[in-house]
């Protein structure tokens, strides 16, 4: 009885961990919308279905969108009015919504009596979303050199103050990720980099591991790289080349992070909760300096 019990509240307590936000996704997953009853089964298809909903939402789809077209994917052609009572949205809105998906080539009509909408298939709008922004990304490279010619031809005011020493907060992981990659991209002799095997995971996942090696084998860049000892490490650092370059491992678990480029530029790693990165990049002589030598005393002592 007393084992029973336990089984029971470990159920409401999972319950309880829902966000609201995997909630909303409930008619999505499954007809039924009590909440009262939910299985812990469903509570994990829930909080998967939720990675796909952050996801879609970053393709500029609002919440609703996504939720429209996840029921539709799920369950197949429905009426607009089916629909909206299914999610409890207005059926203007519902309306609204399935045009603009239409629109998006996210979904198409069903050509019968009642009107209904059917989804394209999960992964063809993934293509189609991904392409749509590579596009957007070749446009903007194309124009490129064309805004900067007109950037440059304005003329500087006066009197301007330029800092020679700055630094920047950088929030989560796609901005540190992108400064990276501007890090190595002027990268001429030395990067040295020390990392926990958790962020070092996060980096094989985004293209600067292979970056770092294009320029320690292509451009002749010593990269030197200290990170803790772990399957995950080992593994990521068997994978990469580091021509002249080495790696070594340090013995304590905590360790700061960061990254020196021609010790003239630094990205430091302000914490290591995954979900909530922050960073700072600076040009700080001094702090540049500090760290320089944090490294050289970690490495003598790995």
């Amino acid at each position: 009885m007393q084992v029973e019990q336990l089984k029971i509240e470990k159920r409401e307590k999972k319950k309880s961990d829902l966000m609201e936000d995997e909630l909303e996704l409930l008619p999505v997953y499954t007809r039924e919308t009590s909440r009262s009853r939910i299985p812990s089964e469903t509570m994990d298809h829930l909080k998967a279905l939720k990675n796909i909903n952050q996801a879609l939402t970053k393709f500029k789809l609002s919440k609703n969108e996504v939720r429209v077209y996840l029921y539709l994917a799920r369950f197949g052609a429905h009426k607009a009015q089916s629909v909206a009572e299914a999610l409890g949205v207005h059926r203007t809105e519902a309306y609204k919504i399935l045009r603009r998906l239409e629109a998006q080539g996210l979904i198409s009509r069903v050509m019968e009596r009642p009107m209904k909408f059917v989804a394209v298939s999960f992964e063809k709008v993934l293509d189609n979303l991904i392409e749509e922004r590579r596009q957007r990304i070749y446009q903007m490279e194309k124009r490129k050199a064309e805004l900067l010619k007109i950037w440059r031809s304005l003329p500087e005011p006066e009197n301007v103050q330029h800092s020679k020493e700055t630094f920047q907060v950088l929030e989560g992981k796609r901005h540190i990720s992108v400064r990276l990659n501007e890090l190595l991209e002027g990268c001429q002799e030395s990067i040295d980099i020390v990392v926990s095997d958790t962020n070092l995971i996060w980096l094989y996942n985004t293209p600067f591991l292979d970056d770092l090696e294009e320029v320690a084998v292509d451009k002749g860049v010593k990269v030197r790289v200290l990170t803790n000892y772990s399957p995950t490490s080992s593994y990521v650092l068997d994978q990469i080349e580091v021509g002249n370059g080495d790696f070594a491992y340090l013995k304590k678990h905590e360790m700061p992070g960061f990254f020196i480029k021609d010790g003239k530029e630094m990205i430091l790693l302000m914490a290591n909760d995954q979900s909530n990165l922050y960073g700072m990049w600076t040009n700080y002589d001094s702090i540049i300096r500090s760290y320089d030598i944090l490294f050289t005393l970690l490495w003598k002592n790995k």
